[in-house]
C-alpha cells in the first residue's frame, strides 16, 4: 500500500478524500498545516465520513487530526474534525504530538504550549498536554463509541483511529516503559498494539467481529534521521519527507472475519487513496463524479468474499498493471509508480541507516540530538532533477538500490510521458493553502494568560 505524500497533513487528506493533495491545495511554503495555518481541509473537498454519512453511517474519530484547526478568527475551529464529517469526536490532537511536546525532559528542558494542544471534540481540555494515559484515554474513547452503535445492523458505523504513536516525541505509560529491547521505539510499538488488541477485542466481545472490516496503515514512512527514534523502513530506501519507498510504502493490513480469509498476502499494488472509492462503493453510497478523485474502486482486486452484485466496478483488471501512482512534493511531480517501475524525476538525498549512524547528531546507542529532515523543501537546494529520470524495478529491487539503463527503456519512457502529459493536462491544484499565515489562528485555552497554558499538571 501507498500514501499519497510523505508527510502528514497532505497524506491524510488523500486518504480520507480519494484525491491527489495537489487537487485539494495541500501544498505552499510550508511543508504541513501548522497552528499559525488560517485555513485546513477546504469545506468543499467531501470526506469519507460525509461520504458514509449519506448512506446511514454513523462517524466518529480520535486522536491526531493535523487537517487544520482555526480560521482566520480566533478559536473557531473551522476545520476541525466535527465539520468535516465526524458526529462523535473524542479526544484528539487537531495538531500533532511534537518534540517540543515532550516532558519527560528527554529532549526539552519541559513542553511547550505552541504546538502542543489536547481538545475533547472542539474545546481545548488541556495545553500543553500529559502524554500520560493519552493512549489509554483514546482506546476508551473509541470503545465507548463501538459499543454504542453495537445495533450496527440499523445504523452501520465508520470509526477513525488515529493513534500519536510512534510521531516524536515518543512516550509510553508507565506499564510500557522500559518494556521492550527496542528501547523507546518498541515501547511505543508494544503501547500501540495493545491499544489495537482492546479495540480489536471490544468488537470480538459485543458480537460485532463478523460484521466490522478493520484496516490498519500509517500515514507515511519512519523517520530515519531519528535514529533509534524514528523507525527502520527495512529494505525500503528513504523514508519520511521523501519520495523513495521508505516514505510511502506503508502497512496496509485488513480483517474482516468471514470475508477476508487469515493469512492471505496480496500483492496488488494500492494506493490509500483508493479506501474513499473502494468503501462508498462496498456500502451501496455514490462516488461523487463532480470532481476528480484519484482513488479506484479496487473491490474486485482485493481477497474478499462478497458478493458479485458489490463488486461492481469500472476498473478493468489489465489497467492496474499500467496504473500510474503520481507523488507529488507540493506542487512538483517527484516519482510515478507505472506497472513494475518506479520513476523519479526529482529527488532528495538520502542516507543508510548506518551512515545516520556515524553522524553527529545520533549519539550512543543511537540517541538522536536533533529533529530534522536531511532535505525537506520540495524546490531547494538539495533537490536533484533528474533527465532522464531515474528507473528503478521495484518488484525485483524495492530498495531502489540499482537504477535501469533508461536507453534500455525508451518505450517504458515514451508510453509514462503521455500518460504523464495527460494527468498534467488534466490537473487543477487546488489553491496552496500551505502558504497563509495568521497568528490569530493559534490555539490558545486562556487568552488571558500570555503563556497559554491550562490543565497541565
Amino acid at each position: 500500500m501507498y500514501t499519497a505524500s510523505s508527510l502528514c497533513s497532505p497524506s491524510r487528506a488523500a486518504l480520507l478524500t480519494g484525491r491527489l493533495p495537489v487537487r485539494i491545495g495541500m501544498y505552499g511554503y510550508q511543508m504541513n498545516l501548522t497552528p499559525l495555518s488560517p485555513k485546513g481541509l477546504p469545506d468543499e473537498e467531501i470526506t469519507l465520513a460525509e461520504a458514509l454519512k449519506d448512506v446511514g453511517y454513523s462517524t466518529g474519530m480520535v486522536g491526531k487530526w493535523h487537517l487544520g484547526i482555526n480560521g482566520w478568527i480566533p478559536m473557531d475551529g473551522k476545520y476541525l474534525p466535527y465539520r468535516n464529517g465526524f458526529d462523535y469526536v473524542g479526544t484528539n490532537l487537531p495538531y500533532t504530538n511534537l518534540w517540543s511536546c515532550d516532558e519527560s525532559q528527554t529532549h526539552v528542558d519541559k513542553p511547550q504550549s505552541f504546538g502542543c494542544y489536547l481538545y475533547r471534540n472542539a474545546t481545548i481540555i488541556q495545553q500543553p498536554f500529559s502524554h500520560e494515559n493519552l493512549t489509554r484515554t483514546l482506546v476508551e474513547d473509541a470503545k465507548t463509541f463501538i459499543r454504542q452503535h453495537q445495533t450496527q445492523i440499523e445504523k452501520p458505523f465508520f470509526f477513525y483511529m488515529s493513534f500519536a504513536h510512534v510521531h516524536v516525541s515518543l512516550f509510553s505509560s508507565k506499564e510500557f516503559d522500559g518494556s521492550s529491547k527496542r528501547g523507546m521505539y518498541g515501547d511505543n510499538i508494544r503501547e500501540m498494539s495493545w491499544g489495537v488488541g482492546e479495540v480489536m477485542s471490544e468488537i470480538k466481545r459485543l458480537g460485532m467481529d463478523d460484521n466490522t472490516l478493520v484496516l490498519f496503515s500509517s500515514d507515511n514512512g519512519g523517520h530515519s534521521e531519528l535514529c533509534n527514534e524514528g523507525g527502520d523502513n527495512g529494505i525500503f530506501r528513504g523514508g519520511k519527507a521523501n519520495y523513495f519507498e521508505g516514505g510511502l510504502r506503508v502497512p496496509g493490513i485488513m480483517r474482516w472475519p468471514g470475508h477476508i480469509s487469515p493469512g492471505i498476502v496480496s500483492s496488488t499494488v494500492i494506493s490509500q487513496m483508493d479506501l474513499f472509492p473502494t468503501l462508498v462503493t462496498m456500502v451501496g453510497g455514490e462516488v461523487p463524479i463532480d470532481r476528480k478523485i484519484d482513488g479506484l474502486n479496487m473491490l474486485p482486486h482485493l481477497p474478499l468474499n462478497i458478493s458479485e452484485d458489490d463488486m461492481e466496478t469500472t476498473t478493468k483488471p489489465t489497467e492496474l498493471d499500467t496504473r500510474p501512482l503520481f507523488f507529488y512534493c507540493n506542487d512538483n511531480l517527484f516519482a510515478v509508480r507505472y506497472g513494475a517501475f518506479k520513476i523519479h524525476y526529482r529527488t532528495m538525498p538520502v542516507k543508510s541507516r548506518l551512515e545516520y549512524g556515524q553522524t553527529n547528531t545520533c549519539l550512543e546507542a543511537g540517541f538522536p540530538t536533533q529533529n530534522y529532515f536531511n532535505c525537506l523543501w520540495c524546490g531547494s537546494f538539495c533537490v536533484d532533477k533528474h533527465d532522464p529520470p531515474l528507473i528503478y524495478n521495484v518488484e525485483a529491487d524495492p530498495g531502489e538500490t540499482y537504477p535501469l539503463n533508461p536507453k534500455l527503456y525508451g518505450d517504458l519512457l515514451a508510453n509514462l510521458s503521455d500518460v504523464v502529459n495527460e494527468h498534467k493536462a488534466g490537473l487543477e491544484p487546488g489553491e496552496p493553502i500551505f502558504s497563509s499565515f495568521a497568528p490569530s489562528s493559534i490555539p490558545c485555552c486562556n487568552p488571558d494568560n500570555p503563556g497559554c497554558s491550562c490543565n497541565y499538571p
